[in-house]
């Protein structure tokens, strides 16, 4: 089946169209559950700068810290229900160390879960959030993790 080139330019014009409303993704991977929009990612310095530029459309920003070393930690199962009717609203696992959520005014417990390799263990830290309309919230996770040093900014950039 052929399709004309009136057609093409019309599906080509309608693409561009629908890509200039959509918020500008940044690097890393786009997340929906529920309805509920959210992008995950923060490996590498490019890629935590092009989510930040995208932080302000996202109402929590949670940020997954290993407790002394401070290094980031990836891979964490992130759930999220209504701290009312205990509903999840969102689950994803995380492709970096920030993970930002587009959640409504309500409020919210946040759960993490993190398995820990080195000792074959589950960790899982809770916390509760009130997100009104307009609102940015942070919320930073730190587990004990096993087997990660720190993140040294001045020799990681040395090739």
């Amino acid at each position: 089946m052929k399709i004309s080139l009136a057609i093409k330019a019309f599906l080509l014009a309608l693409g561009i169209s629908f890509a200039s409303t959509q918020p500008v993704q940044a690097a890393g991977t786009s997340c929906s559950s529920q309805g509920i929009a959210c992008v995950s990612g923060g490996i590498g310095g490019s890629e935590r700068e092009e989510l930040q530029q995208q932080a302000k459309s996202y109402s929590l920003w949670v940020n997954t810290v290993a407790n002394k070393s401070g290094a980031y930690l990836a891979d964490i199962r992130v759930t999220v229900r209504n701290a009312k009717n205990h509903e999840t609203v969102l689950t994803a696992t995380m492709d970096g160390p920030w993970l930002f959520i587009a959640l409504p005014a309500g409020s919210y417990e946040v759960e993490a879960k993190y398995h820990d390799q080195v000792k074959n263990s589950d960790q899982v830290v809770k916390k509760i959030t009130d997100i009104k309309a307009g609102d940015h919230r942070q919320m930073l996770m730190y587990f004990d993790a096993s087997n990660v040093g720190r993140f040294d900014y001045e020799t990681s950039s040395k090739p």
